[in-house]
């Protein structure tokens, strides 16, 4: 018997391995859609879409196509809410779309069959990124579209203030009315792009290995049947278990494949539409070949906005320069950017287009802000201008400038500009022929403690152009020093005694308190020298008195003669 169960399985496998190839050669002509019940791992795989399908569903389905009839299978019938959404998203019926937006919810039955008449099986995607006013609110916006279509929400990010995506599945119908719409969300369609992609011969591969293993499954469980030992019967039972997995994974990729054609998936990505920003990029510009062109604009920033990025493109060919260095002036709620060195190294292509571009982001939102100008470049030769250096002067003191700069040959009607930097009107002259100077007086009538900017402007007219240069320096300005005489200064000389007197009596306090600090160690000292210098003594004392002679009694002839003597 074990030899008879054992030479079944082989006439088996080599009869289904002949029918895979002849289902396959026969579904070349016709194409037949299985509708066996997907298993439960396919609820998943669509993206996340709902799991379970209305009670309508439920019924028996049968699909037919022009040459074939499939026996019938029944459909499991999960939880109807669940899977509202795409019911009604799967109206591709004749009668799919009633008024006002609302949907009849077809059978299960009429969403395989609108996908077996296409004899085709389709599935499209479409990438969007649209520029909108508000990320988060149109995220909303977009999945109430596909919920009103009858689809539904795969994923969504709304994680930043200022970018965002969110991707639909809506019935394979609907896909231009959704993409239309969505359109009509965005202040500006940046990209869109759309793919199809043709699954119909594995589509039709599949369902022809399931008829296979479905005739293999039927006769392994009749030789299960008749197994006349458990060895045979486990024999027997792993066979079927192989063959049952693979049927039901193929189910699934059915199963998945008329899903994925039924619904279309649109993947939108979002960015805030920029508020405009109001930017300078200075004025028109004349510069020389090989001159070094330094390049600043200026902007005002709405509140809000804290990190921001500049772009400046020469029009040259070169490689735009790009920075995020910015920082305020002195004129409130404006800021300037860093500044940005170019040469141009050729005037064939003069005048050339400077774009910058500033790009700001915080808090408030997104700012966006271009300006151009004018770049000429000639062959002109370059005045080379020096301003002097800088100085500290009184205020309500005269102060005399001189300058000097280069004259090449060709120029003419050389003039000279002094603007001092205090408000004042700026002097201009004419130097003589041949001179290379500029000379101006001015008075500064106030202080302050930020220094002035003095700039020396040359300009002339060459066969070129206009030729300009200019250079700068600072002077400082100080109060007046007061009374001087001789150049004798009262108010120095009391400011010099008094820091001499404060010194002085510094000096005397911190000896007063380091006297009083170590006192006792004074009076200690003081002691014992005093008790050195009376032991002395007293030593001294003592010896003299040990020197001095005996006295003579009284009526002593001889003492009476020494004393005489003495």
């Amino acid at each position: 018997m074990k030899g008879g169960i054992g030479l079944l399985l082989l006439l088996l496998v080599a009869t289904v391995i002949g029918a895979g190839c002849a289902s396959g050669m026969a579904a070349e002509s016709s194409v037949e859609l299985a509708v066996d019940a997907a298993p439960a791992m396919v609820e998943s795989s669509m993206d996340a879409a709902p799991a379970a399908m209305p009670a309508s569903m439920a019924a028996p389905a049968v699909v037919e196509v022009p040459v074939e009839v499939v026996r019938e299978v029944e459909v499991a019938a999960p939880a109807e809410e669940a899977y509202a959404a795409p019911a009604m998203a799967a109206a591709v019926a004749r009668d799919g779309v009633a008024a006002e937006g609302s949907f009849s919810v077809p059978s299960y039955q009429q969403i395989q069959a609108a996908v077996a008449a296409q004899n085709r099986i389709i599935v499209r995607t479409v990438n969007m990124t649209l520029v909108v006013g508000e990320v988060s609110g149109t995220v909303d916006e977009i999945g109430r579209v596909a919920v009103d279509l009858g689809g539904w929400v795969v994923s969504s990010d709304r994680s930043s203030r200022h970018a965002g995506s969110i991707a639909i599945r809506v019935p394979a119908q609907f896909l231009d009315d959704t993409v239309r719409q969505l359109r009509q969300l965005a202040v500006e369609v940046e990209a869109e792009s759309s793919t199809s992609q043709d699954v119909t011969d594995e589509y039709v591969d599949s369902n022809s290995r399931v008829r296979s293993l479905r005739a293999t499954e039927e006769s392994l469980l009749e030789l299960l049947s008749q197994a006349a030992d458990v060895e045979d019967t486990l024999l027997v039972r792993a066979e079927l278990t192989q063959v049952q997995a693979e049927i039901e994974g193929l189910l699934g990729r059915i199963k998945l494949l008329e899903q994925t054609a039924a619904f279309s998936l649109i993947n939108v990505n979002l960015r805030v539409a920029p508020q405009p920003l109001a930017v300078d990029a200075g004025d028109d510009r004349t510069f020389s070949v090989g001159q070094n062109g330094r390049f600043r604009a200026r902007f005002r920033p709405p509140g809000g906005i804290e990190d921001f990025a500049f772009t400046w493109d020469f029009g040259d060919g070169r490689e735009p320069v790009r920075g995020n260095s910015s920082a305020p002036t002195t004129e409130p709620g404006q800021r300037v950017t860093a500044t940005v060195n170019h040469i141009y190294d050729d005037d064939r292509d003069s005048p050339y287009i400077v774009q910058l571009e500033i790009r700001g982001t915080g808090p408030a939102g997104v700012v966006e802000g271009t300006d151009t100008l004018i770049a000429t470049v000639t062959r002109a030769p370059t005045i080379e201008v020096f301003a002097g250096e800088s100085m500290v002067v009184e205020e309500d003191t005269a102060v005399a400038f001189r300058g000097s700069f280069t004259r090449p040959e060709g120029l003419r009607d050389i003039q000279y500009r002094w603007d001092f930097g205090d408000g004042t009107a700026p002097v201009s002259g004419i130097p003589e022929p041949g001179v290379t100077n500029a000379f101006a007086t001015h008075t500064y009538q106030d202080y302050r403690p930020q220094p002035y900017e003095v700039t020396l402007t040359v300009t002339a007219q060459s066969d070129a152009g206009p030729v300009e240069g200019f250079n700068s320096r600072w002077v400082e300005v100080i109060e007046a020093r007061g009374l001087v005489i001789g150049g004798w200064s009262a108010g120095d000389t009391a400011r010099t005694a008094t820091r001499a007197l404060s010194v002085v009596a510094q000096g005397l306090g911190t000896l007063l308190i380091w006297l009083g600090i170590f006192s006792p160690l004074w009076l200690g000292a003081a002691a014992i020298v005093y008790g050195i210098i009376r032991l002395r003594r007293s030593r001294r004392e003592r010896r003299a008195a040990a020197l001095a002679p005996v006295a003579a009694p009284a009526g002593d002839n001889g003492g009476a003669a020494a004393e005489q003597t003495a």
